[in-house]
């Protein structure tokens, strides 16, 4: 196999793993968790398997001044962001939360814009356009969807894209496996918290329950991150994060299968439209990049 076509696969991989966090989350509803204890057990698990990985793997380690702003981010950002995605998805189809949230590159634009003056060039102001247009489009079903999830969804990605610029800026160049596991570490840290101050932090007493756990920290967490990962080291970041817009249509297709989730054909075009927003502003920030090389 081509080094190519590996980090086609990996990325395929990282973007099924990634699908199936909504699918999960669904399915951890019907054990009667809390959304706080199913997710300390996801972040905790997914933060000590990553460590076990790190201590076998040397190079995977962050520098002492490097793991402090993770472990806060984890702590703050990454599970604010959990959470509001969670309880959206106890309003809206995995399928349809998953579309929503997607349209996260497009906040970014617009944060850069409003806060970098970074003046968006035609190209990016049509991809909002139909980033939007999509969004609209996917809500557009009356009386089916809940006004509180979409809102949920919505804030789930403006969040995310605040999470992103803010995480560039604190943490530089490291690596992606041991920045997710101190991530998840803080993340851990806050729902265990949380759970124990609520109702109380829940422990699986069947089978079923533990390898539900067990799959949304490895298979929706610990693998599409190291997928993530050589898929970069293999394609390169832009045309990585162009195959990771297989991650909505993957839950699309994993809710119709495991949940007979279904949209409409409204729905359908809206999500197309947000897909093909992403594409247009993923090509032209590879585009961007480039020019810069060949400048310098």
């Amino acid at each position: 196999m081509t080094p190519h076509l590996k980090g086609i696969l990996m990325v395929s991989v990282s973007a099924f793993g990634f699908a199936t966090l909504g699918i999960f989350a669904k399915f951890s509803y019907q054990m009667q968790f809390s959304f706080q204890s199913t997710l300390a057990w996801r972040f905790g698990l997914s933060a000590l398997i990553l460590f076990l990985l790190m201590s076998l793997k040397k190079e995977w380690r962050l520098s002492a001044k490097q793991w402090p702003p993770a472990l806060l981010l984890g702590l703050v950002g990454y599970a604010t962001q959990a959470t509001i995605y969670f309880l959206a998805l106890q309003h809206l189809s995995a399928g349809l939360t998953a579309l929503i949230l997607y349209a996260y590159p497009a906040f970014v634009t617009l944060l850069e814009w409003a806060i970098e003056r970074k003046v968006p060039t035609k190209t990016t102001l049509f991809a909002l356009l139909m980033a939007f247009v999509g969004i609209v489009l996917t809500t557009q079903v009356e009386g089916k969807v809940s006004l509180l999830g979409i809102g949920l969804a919505l804030l789930s990605g403006i969040w995310y894209a605040v999470y992103l610029m803010v995480s560039s800026r604190v943490i530089h160049n490291t690596h992606p496996v041991p920045t997710t596991a101190f991530l998840s570490l803080g993340a851990a840290l806050a729902f265990v918290t949380w759970a124990i101050l609520g109702s109380g932090f829940d422990v699986p007493d069947a089978m079923g329950e533990g390898l539900l756990l067990l799959g949304i920290a490895t298979v929706a967490t610990v693998i599409p991150v190291i997928g993530i990962f050589y898929g970069i080291q293999l394609l390169g970041t832009s045309q990585t994060a162009i195959l990771s817009t297989l991650e909505p249509v993957f839950t699309l297709l994993l809710g119709f299968v495991l949940l007979k989730e279904t949209l409409e054909p409204v729905q359908l075009l809206g999500g197309a439209l947000v897909l093909i927003s992403v594409i247009t502003l993923q090509l032209r920030q590879a585009y961007l990049r480039s020019r810069a090389v060949k400048v310098s």
